[in-house]
């Protein structure tokens, strides 16, 4: 890790964690009227963690998208960077960051643990199509997180407006059920779109590096593991009737299989062709 980069990113991650504070304590104590500072703050957050990822392009002369470091890097940034867009686009959305920032710090804070060294991009690496491919993989991992928090949000609503000795639901008041379960269901096509956009295109990158489309590599057989999940998904959606609480579940779940893919293979599969060596 470049020391520039290495500054940036520590800030960056602490600033992610006092957001998440503040988050959980706007939850706990039903003050929603700090979200806005916190978003800003989150904002500032997104600026220094855009200067960790400056850092290393610069240190090491290529995008960060190899490592596992790197992905929880990059896969940090997108998550942030939507989470913004959508507050920006929509207010109410704002609190989506109850869930998707304490994400973002911990798949930093994993990838920091495993290989942050500074290295030259292999030769394999270099390929246009795999620029495509690692790009549509973040914008759907980033809209499943969505999908995810969006889900977490609507259990708190529900489990707030179970509680026997409690008033009528006020937490995120200006989000509706129904909003939200509508909210669900878009990421969700989003990032199914997306995804099968990035299968695509890494079957057309391996057809170069490798001789073939699909070899049935672990990396390969868990991003089509997760991409199925997400098409059961809106299977049970659209001709099954699945909504609310058991469809947020769903969101939830889901999401475990786009992080084993990410980070979890190259811990357990060694022998993937996908764990590159650099060179």
């Amino acid at each position: 890790m470049a020391y520039y980069e290495a500054i940036f990113f520590w800030l960056s991650l602490v600033i992610y964690a006092i957001a998440a504070g503040g988050y959980i304590y706007a939850l706990v104590f039903r003050n929603e009227k700090v979200v806005p500072k916190l978003l800003i703050l989150i904002g500032i957050g997104l600026l220094v963690h855009t200067g960790a990822v400056a850092a290393r392009y610069i240190a090491q002369g290529h995008f960060p998208w190899s490592t596992d470091y790197e992905n929880g890097l990059m896969g940090g940034w997108f998550i942030i960077a939507s989470t913004l867009f959508v507050a920006w686009r929509q207010k109410s959305l704002r609190v989506f960051a109850v869930a998707t920032v304490p994400t973002t710090m911990l798949i930093m804070g994993y990838g920091v643990m495993r290989n942050p060294t500074l290295a030259p991009m292999a030769a394999t690496l270099k390929s246009f199509w795999l620029a495509i491919h690692v790009f549509f993989a973040w914008l759907s991992f980033g809209a499943y997180v969505l999908a995810m928090a969006a889900g977490v949000i609507y259990l708190l609503k529900e489990r707030r407006g179970q509680a026997p000795a409690e008033p009528a639901p006020d937490r995120f008041a200006d989000l509706s059920p129904e909003r939200l379960d509508d909210l669900m269901f878009k990421y969700l096509v989003f990032g199914f779109i997306t995804n099968a956009i990035m299968i695509a295109a890494g079957s057309i990158w391996a057809k170069d590096l490798w001789g073939a489309y699909w070899s049935w590599d672990p990396v390969e057989t868990w991003s089509l593991i997760s991409w199925l999940m997400y098409g059961v998904a809106i299977h049970l959606r659209v001709t099954m009737g699945w909504r609310g609480t058991r469809f947020s579940w769903l969101m939830i779940g889901a999401l475990l299989t786009v992080i084993i893919n990410f980070f979890g293979v190259s811990i357990l599969m060694k022998s993937s062709v996908h764990v590159f060596k650099m060179s």
